[in-house]
């Protein structure tokens, strides 16, 4: 290993949740994909590919679809990037941003991948810790050169209201990411944070909410002068041609979108109130998912053995913070009533 810089062999690199084969016919919640189809839409755009055209590089700079997502979001094209999944985009913001030794600050629990990062860039990770009822963070530190802050968080789903955001983003001197992955299933957004302070970039996917996770689309809004910067740094042709078809074919049908987002939403709460009867533990949550916990503490471990051994997969953190309980994806009406169900058989075993 003497090859490798010694900050990269001693790191735990990140860890997707479990993609199992089709074949094996799990319920599978345990990476926050969406349960419905994308939008007929892309079906027919899917239809019309030009065989031929695959041997072409796509538009670097992806600008159709990024006006479009500007039309949506009422910005220009200038302050819009798109990339390779939000997963790109965050690792563009610390190239960007951060020079070695400098400060990435986010709050745990939360997306792992913004530690990695941290470590991959040579940057110093200022991590804090939060905790239940989750209603005032410590103040991120000032020296911090980027700071993340998940928002609703993953994996419990709490959501900060934006009055909090904007005070929080004035507490540093850096870059203030927000990063809305799950924004769509919450009732606020900080998009407009964009526009009264220089220092906010917002970043999304249509991952989640336009159920297209296979095709790895990620976008940041931010001023125009940060995000011309962001484009040094990004990948020549990053966001491939199918991709950039796609997401503006699903872009185009808002109302297949806002009908799945309802869905979910009605679906999440109804079984936040039926897991709750059964005598489990739910922060409250904005995303499209859960952080089930069984009233015994310390039992998420065997609460994700349990459900795994029936089928149902969720994804279990060995964390501070993270140990009594699973982050359970929201599926289908049907999905989640077995789901109640397999909770209330293997609730006595959990005690």
């Amino acid at each position: 290993m003497d090859y490798v810089r010694p900050s990269i062999a001693s790191m735990r690199g990140y860890v997707p949740g479990i993609q199992p084969d089709p074949s094996q016919k799990y319920i599978k919640l345990n990476s926050n994909e969406n349960p419905y189809p994308p939008s007929p839409r892309v079906r027919e755009v899917l239809q019309r590919v030009n065989f031929e055209d695959l041997r072409i590089y796509p538009d670097p700079m992806s600008l159709e679809l990024r006006e479009k997502l500007g039309r949506l979001h009422g910005f220009s094209a200038g302050e819009v990037i798109c990339g390779n999944g939000s997963d790109d985009i965050l690792n563009m913001v610390v190239r960007t941003f951060a020079q070695p030794g400098e400060g990435i600050g986010f709050y745990e629990p939360t997306f792992p991948l913004y530690r990695v990062l941290g470590v991959i860039q040579g940057g110093r990770n200022l991590a804090l810790p939060v905790a239940e009822p989750y209603d005032r963070p410590p103040d991120p530190p000032s020296e911090a050169r980027v700071f993340f802050l998940a928002n609703p968080n993953s994996p419990v789903g709490f959501l900060y209201p934006l009055s909090l955001v904007q005070d929080l983003a004035r507490k540093i001197r850096g870059i203030f990411v927000v990063d809305e992955a799950y924004v769509e299933f919450a009732p606020e957004n900080a998009l407009s944070l964009v526009r009264q302070m220089e220092n906010v970039i917002v970043t999304r996917t249509v991952s989640k909410s336009y159920s297209l996770a296979g095709v790895r689309l990620g976008y940041a809004i931010g001023r125009e002068s940060l995000i011309r910067e962001m484009f040094k740094v990004k990948d020549p042709f990053n966001v491939n041609r199918l991709t950039q078809a796609v997401v503006s074919a699903a872009l185009e049908d808002q109302d297949y979108f806002r009908k799945n987002i309802s869905r979910i939403v009605e679906t999440r709460d109804w079984f936040t109130r039926e897991a709750r009867a059964l005598g489990y533990r739910i922060i409250p949550s904005q995303g499209n998912f859960v952080f089930p916990q069984p009233p015994q503490k310390g039992r998420g471990g065997q609460f994700f053995r349990a459900l795994f051994d029936r089928k149902i997969l969720t994804r279990h953190y060995d964390e501070e913070g993270l140990r009594d309980g699973v982050r359970m994806t929201i599926g289908t009406r049907e999905e989640m009533e077995i789901t109640l169900q397999v909770m209330g058989e293997i609730r006595k075993i959990l005690e």
